[in-house]
């Protein structure tokens, strides 16, 4: 048997993720997850494994999914998990130190979005408002 180890990670401004606990599958199987942060396994040597990772959530049922076929050599292997800032998007599984949030940027756009067409739109009501008068 060698070692598996996976850090589950989630990005800072999704606190949600932090009320459930992702759910990891080896070969098809579903192993048991202590919580967010370094988890270990035990997986038998050689051949590949599939790793499959999500976080159950309210819609969509399955978050942040993301699968990895891997080889375990005896000393073990480690990856890292980073479920999306978005929730419709995919997690990212691989190396550690390289896995990113995916949708961060796509959320970010949104949230910037909003204020500035909140002031369109109110500017817009303002020349309505200001049009209809000079019209009569």
């Amino acid at each position: 048997m060698a070692g598996l180890s996976i850090d589950l990670r989630y990005p800072a401004g999704a606190f949600v993720y932090g009320m459930t606990k992702p759910r990891v599958t080896v070969d098809g199987h579903e192993v048991p997850v202590h919580d967010w942060g370094q988890n270990y396994f035990d997986v038998v040597v050689g051949g590949p494994h599939r790793i499959e990772i999500y976080v159950p959530y309210a819609l969509p049922r399955r978050a942040g999914r993301a699968r990895l076929d891997v080889m375990v050599p005896e000393q073990g292997v480690a990856l890292e998990y980073m479920a999306p800032s978005f929730t419709f998007a995919r997690g990212s599984l691989g190396a550690p130190g390289q896995q990113v949030s995916v949708g961060h940027k796509t959320t970010v756009t949104v949230v910037a979005m909003i204020p500035a067409l909140a002031i369109f739109g109110v500017a817009l009501y303002g020349l309505y408002l200001r049009a209809e008068q000079w019209w009569g």
